[in-house]
């Protein structure tokens, strides 16, 4: 059997404006960003609260500090709303299921993937028809990042950073590769996250660690001056044209139209 392998790269991807009114179907090899800032959201919370399940109502009231309340109703409300454009559901009947590793799929839609990174003010959700994993970082000067070496870098990423012009940067920039891509194979950071490839360049997967031969892609892109960000997915290529960068839009009469305009399209979906 053919050995799997990785290419890594950097994309400069840059973002699309998202006209709720317009559809847009998803197509095979192509991975969907959607991105939200915080903030903009703020004075929408009581109306995006309505969208949650009983269960998520609760779960939200449980938080003690109020940023990690609003962060998780906007946050989850959100991807429902995204969910919802993609699958013809209501928002409100939008359930997720969890894996082993309490990665959220759909379980009526298996063959949809998503997966959702926040960090800070800023959310990015990855949608596509391949399995797909996403992290976003904001990059912290206080972070004394090279105590964490031994545990999650390999010999030749150490060195890699600890010789970088620019060594935070280049932190980061492993970093979100190796968490998209342990969050893409529904992993969490376990004893394997230190052999995760984050090099640039194309690399083969250790066969004990992945047990299909599915290649995959890591690319990373920069979000902010301030934030690093990274999606991992199955395929065998990978342009800035087949990943499309969204910002979601932060008005409840344009989240409305993002799903309306789906159900009076016919969406192209591989589980049907």
């Amino acid at each position: 059997m053919e050995t799997a392998r990785v290419h890594i790269s950097f994309l400069d991807l840059k973002s699309t404006e998202l006209i709720p009114t317009k559809p847009h179907h998803l197509d095979a090899d192509e991975i969907l960003i959607y991105t939200l800032y915080l903030p903009d959201f703020i004075e929408l919370k009581s109306d995006l609260f309505r969208f949650l399940r009983k269960e998520e109502k609760e779960r939200a009231e449980q938080f003690y500090k109020e940023i990690d309340k609003n962060r998780f109703i906007i946050y989850r409300s959100i991807l429902k709303f995204v969910l919802a454009a993609h699958t013809n559901l209501e928002v409100k009947h939008i359930c997720l299921d969890y894996d082993v590793n309490k990665k959220p799929f759909l379980a009526s839609h298996p063959f949809l993937y998503f997966n959702i990174s926040h960090s800070e003010d800023f959310a990015v959700i990855a949608v596509s028809h391949n399995k797909v994993g996403i992290d976003i970082e904001y990059k912290s000067e206080n972070f004394n990042f090279s105590n964490l070496f031994p545990d999650i870098f390999d010999d030749k990423e150490m060195h890699a950073i600890q010789n970088a012009t620019e060594k935070q940067q280049t932190f980061y920039t492993f970093w979100t590769r190796k968490e998209a891509f342990a969050k893409g194979l529904g992993k969490g950071i376990d004893e394997d996250f230190k052999y995760i490839p984050c090099l640039d360049g194309q690399q083969n997967l250790n066969p004990a660690l992945f047990t299909n031969n599915k290649n995959w892609q890591i690319c990373s892109f920069v979000f902010t001056n301030t934030y690093l960000a990274a999606v991992a997915f199955e395929s065998n290529t990978a342009t800035a044209e087949n990943i499309i960068l969204y910002t979601i839009p932060n008005s409840m009469k344009s989240l409305l139209e993002l799903t309306q305009v789906r159900e009076k399209t016919s969406f192209i979906s591989l589980d049907n």
